[in-house]
């Protein structure tokens, strides 16, 4: 069965995933000199707060294998109050 979105950001805030199922930790730009970097990935339409999208955006980098993420583009579309984001993933 696959657990949403949601379902994961709670558990996870509430530690109640094992620790392999943690998400992705963002990182600065000046600290990705070393890593591995193993794609790109956007987020459009998201609706909530930036900390809201921050979450979806570490568990989606999880999802694609990655341990760090760096968020290069994040805006809001005022018309629709929603996020889009641009973010490269590192292993």
């Amino acid at each position: 069965m696959k657990r949403s979105n949601a379902l994961t950001t709670l558990l996870s805030s509430m530690s109640l995933l094992p620790p392999l199922a943690r998400s992705a930790e963002d990182v600065a730009a000046d600290c990705v000199t070393g890593l591995n970097e193993i794609g790109m990935m956007s987020v459009n339409d998201m609706v909530g707060s930036p900390f809201d999208v921050e979450k979806v955006i570490a568990l989606k980098a999880s999802e694609q294998g990655a341990s760090y993420y760096r968020i290069i583009q994040l805006e809001e579309d005022l018309p629709t109050e929603s996020w889009q984001a641009q973010v490269i993933i590192y292993a």
